[in-house]
């Protein structure tokens, strides 16, 4: 028999973008093909904390992999609905939505990048997900001029600062840093307080002597190795965060200090969470309901429209397909998200 080709209208949609291309099949005698977006193949199986690697990822980030961080952080966003927290320690009340998190050694490194990321990031992001019950993450890894890895977490709980920085201490000790950070304050202040000349265009002398009691009272057994705070006021959100995730290490070294060199660094340079990784988007396949749907959504002239031969992509606010409840792209919407990841749109958005 003489195959056929069939060419099927497809759709698929993510948090402010609508992917549209043809699915071509044979029907019978070849395996099925599919038109693909570039930039959206099937990169291989999920992510599942695998973070060592033999690769060097030479401080860049690929324009694949920067399409994968954005449309990760859309959908982590879009799930963190803002919060009352209430703050134990303070006893204030505040809102919350996002913790943009980033952690650092206190000694300089002197372990392999992959050990740090398997050892000690690993086992602080288990404890997030097992502690805090944090579901989605997204994080990055970074070389600072000193050649010390450091990172940027983004996720969607409430977790008390000293809480944090406790954690990750006792983490990163298992390798030695704050022992080694001990040490180094010891021996620098052995004949009493003594200022660093080099940091005080950006540390003052009174904020290091404040820092050098705080110390001394505790044996230096408490680094400043973690800084968490909340995004909730900045007006736009996803490109603030969207920056500390894809920019380029290497070049940022360089414009702040061009005589600087930097280690090319091992591993993986970002992931996220497995829910987060590789996401299909609600699929549809185009009825005359949803592509009258789609008409109008770009006819309302609040889209950004790429067209091309084989494909076209939308993009646009989130908020006009969620104040549609009874919208198809609504429904098909909704529908993935609750099998994706437990998320009640509905609940959620009550654009009703």
């Amino acid at each position: 028999m003489k195959p056929q080709l069939t060419i099927i209208p497809c759709a698929s949609l993510h948090p402010g973008q609508l992917n549209i291309y043809n699915e071509i099949k044979w029907d019978p005698g070849k395996p099925s093909q599919q038109k693909q977006i570039p930039g959206m193949e099937d990169s291989g199986p999920k992510y599942q904390h695998l973070l060592e690697s033999d690769r060097s990822a030479k401080g860049k980030v690929s324009a694949i992999a920067k399409r994968k961080i954005l449309r990760a952080l859309k959908y982590l966003l879009l799930m963190a609905n803002e919060k009352t927290i209430h703050n134990i320690y303070t006893g204030r009340m505040f809102k919350f939505k996002i913790a943009f998190i980033t952690l650092t050694l206190p000694s300089q490194q002197i372990h392999d990048d992959n050990q740090i990321k398997s050892e000690l990031l690993n086992q602080f992001l288990i404890e997030l997900r097992k502690f805090y019950k944090v579901k989605n993450y997204i994080w990055r890894a970074e070389k600072q001029k000193n050649g010390n890895l450091h990172f940027h977490i983004i996720v969607d709980k409430f977790i008390p600062q000293q809480e944090l920085r406790d954690r990750w201490n006792r983490i990163i000790n298992k390798l030695g840093y704050v022992d080694r950070y001990r040490e180094a304050q010891k021996e620098w202040h052995k004949n009493g307080f003594r200022v660093r000349k080099e940091l005080l265009k950006t540390w003052p002398k009174e904020k290091q002597l404040a820092a050098y009691k705080r110390g001394q009272k505790i044996n230096w057994n408490s680094p400043n190795t973690t800084d968490i705070h909340s995004v909730q006021k900045i007006h736009n959100v996803k490109q603030y965060i969207a920056k500390y995730l894809t920019k380029e290490e290497i070049e940022k070294v360089k414009n702040e200090n061009p005589t600087s060199e930097i280690a090319e660094q091992k591993g993986r340079i970002w992931s996220c969470s497995s829910e987060l990784s590789n996401i299909k988007g609600a699929q549809m396949v185009l009825d005359s309901q949803i592509t009258d749907e789609i008409e109008e959504l770009i006819e309302s002239g609040e889209v950004e429209l790429i067209a091309d031969k084989y494909y076209s992509i939308v993009f646009f606010d989130m908020a006009l397909i969620l104040k549609k409840p009874n919208s198809q792209l609504y429904k098909l919407f909704s529908k993935f998200m609750i099998e994706k990841f437990d998320f009640n749109i509905q609940i959620e958005f009550p654009f009703n």
